[in-house]
Parts: structure tokens; sequence; C-alpha cells
């Protein structure tokens, strides 16, 4: 196993509209999705003996979400996954890093659920790519699991 580090590049990103059973649809041309997983803000507990500020860690809250791609109007999977945006619906985010250990192996996953807040196509300029956006909460913890190996 290399010591490495991989380029984001070859990352795939898919949803599932159902979250009792998952069934996942990848979504073409995602260029970004955002930061991955949760952060506590400090909390202040000094106290009157205290003679420096003392902190604890507060409640964990996830990075506002912004999906963007490239905009395929004809892509069915594309069209789903915009569709499902405009409705606001809740969905289950796989995101599947390139950092596998050999060729047949798996790299690192991330599994979280979000609520999606809309979409809105972006500005357009004449000399750009038509691009899209998905604005959404994190609604779960990540669920996290490692690279393996192939057999």
């Amino acid at each position: 196993m290399s010591n490495e580090s991989k380029l984001a590049a070859g990352t795939i990103v898919s949803f599932s509209t159902d979250l009792d059973t998952p069934a996942f649809t990848v979504i073409p041309k995602i260029t970004n999705i955002g930061g991955i997983g949760l952060m506590s803000e400090s909390k202040e507990n000094t106290t009157l003996a205290d003679t420096n500020k003392t902190y604890g860690a507060g409640m964990q809250d996830a990075p506002d979400k912004s999906i963007k791609g490239q905009y395929i109007g004809s892509d069915a999977d594309q069209t789903a996954f915009r569709d499902a945006a405009k409705a606001n619906d809740s969905m289950i985010i796989r995101v599947q890093f390139p950092d596998k250990p050999d060729a047949s192996g798996t790299g690192t996953t991330a599994e979280f659920t979000i609520k999606t807040l809309g979409f809105e196509m972006d500005e357009p300029t004449g000399g750009e790519w038509l691009m899209f956006t998905v604005n959404a909460k994190q609604n779960t913890d990540v669920t996290w699991t490692n690279p393996v190996a192939g057999a």
C-alpha cells in the first residue's frame, strides 16, 4: 500500500431517496460536494475558581452542503437528483473516494443523510460550462468505511 496522497479525481457521488432500503444512483458530472463530517463548536465552561478560561465541546454540526455539478439536461440520473432537490426531498449521499489500496480494492466511503434545500442553475456565461447547485443540510453523522484491499 502506498503512503502517497491521492488526488480527488475519480471520486464518485451517488444518492438514494429511499432512506430505508437505499438503492444508490451515481450523479454524473459532480464537481464539488463540500466538506464532509461533523465538528463541535467550543463552549466556554470557566468557573470562578479557574485562573484561565476553560472550554468543552458543544453539539456537533456539519458544514452547509453546496453540491455543484455540470448541468446535463438530458441525463436521467442527474435529472432524478435535481428533481428530488427541487422537491426538498431527504436523501442519502454516498461518496466513494479513489484511495483504493490496489486495483481490485475499495476506497474510503462516506455515507450521510441530507435534507435538500432546492436547486438552481448557476449564472451562465458565454465561455463556461452550464453548472447547477443543490444546497442542503446534513442531518446525520457520517458513516465512514476505510479502504480495503481486493481479494
